[in-house]
C-alpha cells in the first residue's frame, strides 16, 4: 500500500512537471512572439513619426525674429525688455481695472519688423502687465495691455516719462512679482522655424499626416503613440527662447484650443539662467492674436499667457474645478 502511494505520488510530481515545461515552453513562445510584434510595430512606428516630421517641418515653418538680449543702454525709442518705456503723455499709461499702471515688460521698433509678414513697420509696440499681482495680470481684469504707437514724438525725454510714471502709486518691496530685473537692449536675428510639439495645433496636423501613410496602424491622437516615440518628437524641436514670430514654447500646455484661430505670436519672453528674467520657477511668457487682428493692427483681443512649472494654467484650473 505504502509502495503504491509513493508510486502515485511520484506520477503526479512528473506530471506537474511535464506541465510546468509545457507552460514555460509555450509562454517564452508567446513571449517571444509578443516582444517581436512589439518591436516590429515600435520600429515601424519611428519610421513614419519621422516621415511625419520631415512632412511637417517643410509645411510648418514660420519666419520668426530671434530676440539676444544686449547690456547697451537704449532710449525711451529704442527695443528693450524691462526698463522705461515711451509715452506720448501721462494719461497714455496703460492702467488695469483698478487704477493702477502696468509696467512696461517690452518695446519693439517695429522698423526692425520687416522680415515678419503682417507686422507693423514703424511705430513702437509695447507689452504690458501687471505689476501689483502674484499672477502678473493673467488672472485679473485689464492685467495686460499691448499698445502700438503708430506715430513717436521725438521730443518727448525720459525725465518727462519718468516724472509721469512718478505720480503713479509703485508696489513696495513685499509686493515684487515683476519677472524682469533691470532693463535689456534687443538685438534681432532672422530664422525659421516648424511647428514644435507643444503647439496645440501641432497633435491634429500629425495624426492626419500619419494615418494617411499607415491602413492598418491608424491612431486616434498622440497618445496612441508610445512614450519613446512620443520623447522623439518632443525632442526634435522646442519653440524656447525670447523672439517675435514663429511657433511658442509652454512649461504646461497651449491655453489655446486646437481650433484656435490666435496663431500669431506677438511676442514670447522666456526665462533666463542667471534669474535675470524669471517667470515662477522657470516659466515662459507669450502674447497672441489672430492673424486678420495683426493686419488691422487691433490689439485688443491678445491672449496673453505665462506659465512655469509650479503653476497651473487658467485653462488647468477651470477644467480642474468647473469640468464640463
Amino acid at each position: 500500500m505504502e509502495l503504491e502511494l509513493a508510486w502515485l505520488r511520484y506520477k503526479i510530481l512528473i506530471t506537474a512537471l511535464v506541465f510546468l515545461g509545457l507552460y514555460i515552453l509555450v509562454k517564452s513562445i508567446i513571449d517571444t512572439g509578443l516582444i517581436q510584434y512589439l518591436a516590429k510595430k515600435f520600429k515601424k512606428e519611428m519610421v513614419l513619426s519621422n516621415k511625419v516630421l520631415a512632412k511637417m517641418d517643410k509645411e510648418t515653418v514660420k519666419p520668426l525674429l530671434r530676440l539676444k538680449l544686449t547690456s547697451e543702454n537704449v532710449s525711451i525709442f529704442g527695443s528693450k525688455i524691462g526698463g522705461i518705456p515711451y509715452i506720448p503723455s501721462k494719461e497714455a499709461v496703460p492702467l488695469d481695472s483698478k487704477g493702477l499702471p502696468l509696467r512696461l515688460l517690452a518695446q519693439i521698433d517695429c522698423r526692425l519688423l520687416s522680415a515678419l509678414p503682417d507686422f507693423p513697420q514703424v511705430g513702437l509696440l509695447q507689452f504690458w502687465i501687471d505689476q501689483f499681482d502674484d499672477s502678473l495680470g493673467l488672472f485679473t481684469e485689464g492685467g495686460s495691455r499691448v499698445v502700438w504707437h503708430e506715430t513717436v514724438d521725438d521730443k518727448i525725454t525720459e525725465e518727462q516719462v519718468r516724472s509721469w510714471l512718478a505720480d503713479f502709486p509703485q508696489p513696495d518691496g513685499n509686493e515684487y512679482w515683476f519677472p524682469v530685473t533691470g532693463e535689456f537692449g534687443l538685438s534681432f536675428i532672422k530664422e525659421e522655424e516648424p511647428m514644435p510639439m507643444s503647439d496645440t495645433h501641432f497633435g491634429p496636423i500629425f495624426v492626419k499626416k500619419y494615418n494617411e501613410l499607415t491602413e492598418d496602424d491608424n491612431i486616434e491622437d498622440m497618445y496612441d503613440l508610445s512614450y519613446d516615440t512620443n520623447e522623439m518628437i518632443w525632442d526634435h524641436h522646442n519653440g524656447d527662447g525670447h523672439k517675435i514670430g514663429g511657433y511658442p514654447a509652454f512649461s504646461q500646455e497651449d491655453p489655446r484650443k486646437s481650433d484656435s484661430d490666435q496663431t500669431v505670436l506677438l511676442l514670447q519672453i522666456d526665462s533666463e539662467d542667471d534669474e535675470s528674467i524669471m517667470w515662477g520657477d522657470g516659466g515662459v511668457c507669450g502674447f497672441f492674436c489672430t492673424p486678420d487682428d495683426l493686419k488691422r493692427r487691433d490689439f485688443s483681443k491678445v491672449l496673453y499667457n505665462w506659465d512655469c512649472f509650479a503653476i497651473k494654467t487658467l485653462n488647468q484650473l477651470l477644467d480642474e474645478y468647473l469640468p464640463i
